[in-house]
């Protein structure tokens, strides 16, 4: 491409050696002229060239299409793809018919339990493996299911050949309903007999046309399926007619496990295929990807035939009526259960949908271990005895509304549980389960009957290999390449570490969404390119509510529900009354109002909480006092969405103040009608006393009976925001606390608060009072509380006590220090303002001085002096002579 790389020593002025490295050959040329010239003359100059030749070749690219390259590969060797030193940078995905050949592309199922979905793919042209869901965690409030990216499914579409299914657990097949529309409506989907009953079933219930599409094969019976030719292999598991699958093609082959385990004595009599491996292992496997699941547990799994007889000992020796619940999908285990049945003599009861979907799926199949009709029908156990019944039912995980968690509860209509009643848990707690199966547990041994659970008992056993039987398959294979799957993505990386420990050089780990290329090796010591990194989707998890709603997190508002759930809900709706005509005035300073100003809206206020600790209805006043200062700090030209910004914000900020809590908030603002009246004053409704301070120290009652303003902080009292009539409530249950309205009005007078045993006779007794807007104060307090409009009389206490601070100011100190000092001094004077108060009204004050100043130097005459003149010229002056003799001192602002 470009000229070669050479070194060369220059000279440079300073008469030391320095190593030229990288420069083009083109360039070395003229090095000579410089002689002993400078060094970063000589740069520049090979800049100069570098350019021009840049130009050059750009023009070129221009006019002569650029060849393509065929593809380099990333990195090469043992787990290179992500243990490098220096972390490279997923580039996008590698399409075409250059690169790796087999490529591997998990969409759901590494680095987690479920959701199991793969493409596996020979350059451009894809399968999909599975397509599963993943039940949600405790976070995702609202979510039933969990599902892949099938917005992503749907952009390869035309890519994706083939869809195979190895088994028809939930975490294979779930998502079924969702990712088939996603996929090109003539691609065929592959599985066994007994899988492909419930595939059906499913797309029937959700009225998916699948006719043509649905393509039954047996084990070891070859299919050809996009650019491979498959072969499934039995293996074993908890459901009938698992296969793991062998995927051929012209540049290798992979072998995927799907879920398995050994069982040596399967009760169906359908062995693991170790025949089949072994063959596969003299073929050679280019790729092995292996069920994690279980990787960390020793030893080796249990044989169902061992779960067959510890469930008839149990059911033979039981005296009276025995409940079995398990997993609906383990018809062997059913099998089990109807032989201890028949040998104890006892009728068969099943109770649950899921049960008799999974038995008449095997039955359509031939392979049900029993006829369903043999079953006797729920609504007739009242027909036999106790003694005489055998009954399995749903409800192992405590589901919500499964048979046995509503009979824990006393609400199942099909099953009442009584204490000579014996419970076999025959399952085990699915991770994210456990505190409601334990909480299930506890309900029904409250009831009476025994409960027989535990590893102990033998009523389980796992359908995942455990590390001795995934040993024995590494070992077997022996693959060039191993791809630990289906797992967290601890269990993988333990997966990855077993695949070295029994000799497998090439092996390594990735994530949902991470392609993954492979080369097969040259031969069996030579290494060629192994493992790829072929780039990186983002995908999606996406969710569905048990309905019509799916979407991703953010279309069912996932992160939302978990916000009001743990911050709680603020509902705010706002009537805004823009008039300033209406406002209370005042004859002696209406210039210097706030609406001279341009701010101060007046509005009618409903606040509504959910889902939060109200303080007896003190929270509720609180966030009222922040709305006043929020509408107070409104400009009158306000838009509604700017108003309900600031409400929003102002909510926020009073309830973490004084709940440390960070609720959802919705203003809703609306202009007030023109006949609607302006808010004067309305009603306080109390329904209980105020109960002792709490921890924040926000309000403390008085021996009189009144309540008292909050005393920690004069910021939290009430915000001076013109006369804003509110009403504040928050419906609450009878577990919550008392219904509590509060309204304000402008004049004031104390309120009386009644005795304890007045308000607690009854909830629906109120006492009805006219109240100043704090409903707490004194009558002596009462004067100062019901101004909202600065009287000229303390806008001057103002003026004079700020211009006897500008000294502090000059010093440095600190604003907030500052105006809280002012404030104090206000206080004194018997005049109460808030430090934010008196701030912004000096500012204003600053800011009407700067304006009458420039207009008498202009010699424009206003028809009315202004009231403040005279005070703010001794204020400024004060400053400005403070300035003069410390010019030193680094100037302050105004305010």
């Amino acid at each position: 491409m470009g000229a070669p790389l050479r070194s060369a020593f220059l000279g440079c002025s300073c008469g030391s050696p320095v190593m030229a490295h990288a420069l083009p050959a083109s360039n070395l040329a003229f090095l000579g002229k410089f002689g002993g010239g400078s060094f970063h003359e000589i740069i520049l100059e090979s800049r100069r060239e570098r350019n021009g030749f840049n130009k050059i070749r750009a023009s070129a690219t221009r006019q002569a299409p650029r060849e393509s390259r065929r593809y380099r590969g990333i990195a090469e060797g043992a787990n290179r793809s992500r243990d490098d030193a220096v972390q490279r940078k997923m580039k996008a995905f590698h399409e075409g018919a250059e690169g790796p050949p087999l490529r591997v592309l998990p969409i759901g199922g590494l680095g987690e339990i479920g959701m199991n979905c793969m493409l596996v793919g020979n350059y451009d042209r894809y399968i999909m493996i599975d397509a599963g869901l993943m039940f949600p965690d405790f976070d995702e409030l609202g979510v039933q299911k969990v599902l892949p990216d099938t917005a992503f499914i749907r952009r390869w579409a035309h890519k994706i050949e083939a869809l195979v299914i190895t088994h028809g657990h939930e975490d294979h097949i779930g998502a079924l309903p969702w990712v088939v529309p996603a996929l090109d409506p003539k691609t065929p989907i592959y599985s066994t007999g007994f899988t492909m009953q419930l595939i059906k079933a499913r797309l029937k219930e959700h009225n998916i046309p699948f006719e043509g599409r649905c393509k039954t094969v047996s084990m070891r019976g070859r299919f050809q399926a996009g650019p491979f030719e498959v072969e499934p292999i039995r293996v074993t598991h908890s459901i009938p007619d698992c296969c793991g699958l062998v995927l051929r093609c012209q540049d290798g082959t992979i072998f995927h496990t799907g879920d398995w385990k050994i069982d040596e004595s399967p009760v169906d009599g359908n062995i693991f295929d170790r025949v089949a491996l072994e063959q596969l292992a003299k073929e050679g496997v280019t790729l092995m990807m292996s069920d994690s699941t279980n990787v960390l547990s020793p030893g080796r799994t249990t044989s169902e035939a061992d779960v067959a007889k510890a469930l008839m000992q149990r059911i033979y020796s039981a005296k009276g009526r025995v409940i079995t619940t398990q997993f609906a999908s383990n018809v062997h285990r059913l099998g089990s259960v109807k032989e201890a049945a028949e040998a104890s003599g006892r009728k068969l009861v099943f109770i649950g949908v899921s049960l008799k979907t999974y038995l008449d799926a095997a039955w359509k199949d031939g392979q049900a271990p029993f006829d369903p009709s043999l079953l006797v029908k729920a609504e007739d156990m009242g027909a036999y005895s106790p003694r005489d019944l055998l009954i399995v039912t749903t409800g192992s995980q405590a589901e919500p509304r499964a048979a046995l968690n509503l009979a824990s509860f006393g609400t199942s209509r099909s099953l009442k549980l009584n204490k000579d009643d014996l419970v076999l848990y025959s399952a085990k707690m699915i991770p994210g389960n456990e505190t409601r199966v334990v909480r299930m547990m506890n309900r029904i041994a409250e009831l009476g009957p025994t409960i027989i659970q535990g590893r102990g008992e033998n009523l389980h056993t796992s359908g995942h290999a455990y590390r001795g039987e995934l040993e024995e398959v590494l070992r077997l294979v022996k693959p060039q390449h191993f791809l630990p799957v289906h797992g967290e993505f601890a269990f993988l990386k333990e997966h990855e570490l077993l695949g070295k420990a029994n000799g497998i050089r090439h092996t390594t780990v990735i994530k949902n969404g991470e392609m993954l290329g492979v080369s097969p090796l040259r031969n069996g010591r030579v290494l060629s390119s192994g493992f790829s990194a072929l780039g990186r989707e983002n995908l999606k998890l996406m969710y569905n509510d048990g309905d019509r709603a799916f979407g991703t997190a953010a279309d069912l508002c996932v992160q939302e529900r978990m916000q009001v759930a743990l911050e709680g809900l603020v509902v705010a709706s706002v009537e805004i009354f823009r008039d300033p005509t209406v406002a209370p005035a005042d004859a002696e300073n209406d210039q210097d109002s706030y609406d001279q100003e341009g701010m101060g809206l007046r509005g009618r206020v409903r606040i509504t909480t959910r889902c939060m600790w109200i303080d007896g209805g003190r929270l509720l006043d609180y966030l009222r006092q922040a709305v006043d200062g929020a509408l107070a700090s409104c400009y009158l030209d306000s838009t509604l969405p700017q108003i309900e910004r600031k409400i929003g914000t102002a909510i926020k900020k009073a309830a973490q103040k004084y709940i440390n809590r960070r609720p959802e908030v919705i203003v809703i603002a609306s202009e007030a009608s023109p006949n609607s009246a302006p808010p004067s004053k309305v009603t306080t409704k109390v329904v209980a006393p105020p109960p002792a301070p709490h921890r924040f120290g926000k309000f403390v009652p008085q021996n009189n009976g009144t309540v008292k303003s909050p005393t920690k902080r004069k910021d939290s009292e009430e915000v001076e925001a013109r006369s804003t009539a509110v009403t504040v409530s928050s419906p609450v249950d009878d577990q919550t606390e008392e219904e509590v309205q509060t309204t304000v009005v402008s004049d004031v007078t104390p309120l009386e608060v009644p005795s304890v045993s007045e308000t607690t006779e009854s909830k629906s007794s109120t006492t009805e009072t006219t109240a100043a807007t704090d409903a707490a104060t004194s009558a002596s307090e009462a004067p100062s509380r019901r101004i909202r409009k600065w009287r000229i009389v303390e806008t001057l206490e103002l003026i004079k006590v700020r211009s006897g601070m500008e000294a502090e100011v000059q010093s440095g100190q600190s604003k907030k220090a500052l105006w809280k000092n002012v404030s104090l001094a206000l206080t004194d004077a018997g005049f109460d303002r808030t430090p934010e108060q008196c701030c912004s009204m000096w500012s204003s004050l600053v800011k009407k001085y700067e304006i009458v100043s420039e207009d008498t130097k202009s010699g424009v005459v206003s028809e009315k002096p202004w009231t403040y003149l005279d005070a703010m010229e001794k204020a400024m002056a004060i400053r400005r002579e403070l300035i003069r003799t410390n010019p030193d001192t680094p100037q302050v602002a105004a305010n």
